[in-house]
């Protein structure tokens, strides 16, 4: 019989949080609390020296940090990565798990991963730290993932391990995500800015209810199975959206991308005909696929 698997604080000797930003601050905090013995460091900054002064820590350089870390969590920034990496290589401790944190490239993070080996593990925050903490979702890829979902969920983190996804995965996935999340957020300031200047806001907000009456699964569907059938109307709405908002003095920069991804779709519908069957969420997608990978091939020729 296998001996099972070591998790939580018994197994944990030192954590190292290189970064001091928001996230790494919110992930010190959390281990601190539950009692790990935790070295920080960070590049130097007033921000850095108040967060570590509020963890009662001293900030020490990465190399000290992870001398004898069993868990590396890289909180910095996705473009510092490469640089950040480098410098701790040397000073690693045997068998250390190196967590990228970051907002990196999938590249990117699939290149340092190959100059770290294997206990690099590839994690994406998939919600907002500054809400839930510690307990904010996050996805890690990568053949060591699991070994640090055990030692780090019973300390209060919610890591969902992937070890049988490529390294690079989870940080894909994070983009793509904000391609959802960050275009919302843009859209619905764009909307309510118009809104606003006419004095509708909540009327408008009111409107939106319909939105909280199915799971966001069931709108994701309700988009890929309608949106090739239906671009070239709704990028006349748009149209007229957009000159309501340049009557309004609001800049329409969400809106015109809309509107040039319809003009996009119904070109595409020119030169791949859609299926005379109707369409669902499968078949929708798999068109706008075939469409795209068509055009680029054309394109390309």
């Amino acid at each position: 019989m296998s001996a099972p698997r070591e998790t939580g604080i018994s197994a944990l000797r030192n954590v190292a949080v290189v970064g001091l930003g928001e996230v790494g601050t919110v992930f010190a905090r959390a281990l601190t609390a539950r009692g790990v013995a935790l070295a920080v460091a960070s590049r130097d900054g007033p921000r850095a020296m108040r967060a570590a002064e509020s963890l009662g820590l001293p900030l020490v350089p990465p190399a000290q940090a992870v001398s004898s870390a069993d868990i590396v969590l890289l909180t910095v920034t996705g473009e510092a990565l490469p640089a950040v990496a480098a410098g701790i290589l040397p000073h690693l401790a045997p068998g250390a798990l190196v967590a990228d944190c970051t907002a990196a490239a999938p590249l990117q993070v699939r290149e340092v991963a190959g100059r770290v080996g294997p206990g690099f593990v590839d994690v994406a925050i998939m919600g907002a730290v500054s809400l839930h903490g510690a307990a904010t979702p996050l996805l890690a890829a990568g053949p060591q993932a699991q070994r640090l979902a055990d030692l780090l969920n019973p300390l209060g983190f919610r890591i969902e391990a992937r070890p049988a996804a490529r390294v690079g995965d989870a940080s894909a996935l994070k983009l793509l995500r904000s391609v959802f999340t960050k275009g919302l957020d843009a859209v619905v300031v764009e909307a309510m800015l118009g809104a606003e200047r006419l004095g509708l806001r909540a009327d408008l907000v009111g409107l939106l209810a319909d939105y909280d009456r199915a799971p966001l699964a069931d709108h994701i569907a309700m988009y890929l199975r309608t949106h090739p059938t239906h671009a070239g109307r709704r990028m006349v709405e748009m149209e007229e959206a957009a000159a309501q908002l340049d009557a309004l003095g609001v800049p329409g920069l969400t809106t015109r991308a809309a509107i040039a991804r319809y003009r996009r779709t119904v070109a595409l519908a020119g030169a791949t005909p859609l299926p005379d069957e109707g369409l669902d969420a499968e078949s929708g997608i798999a068109w706008l696929a075939r469409a795209e990978a068509a055009d680029t091939e054309d394109a390309d020729a």
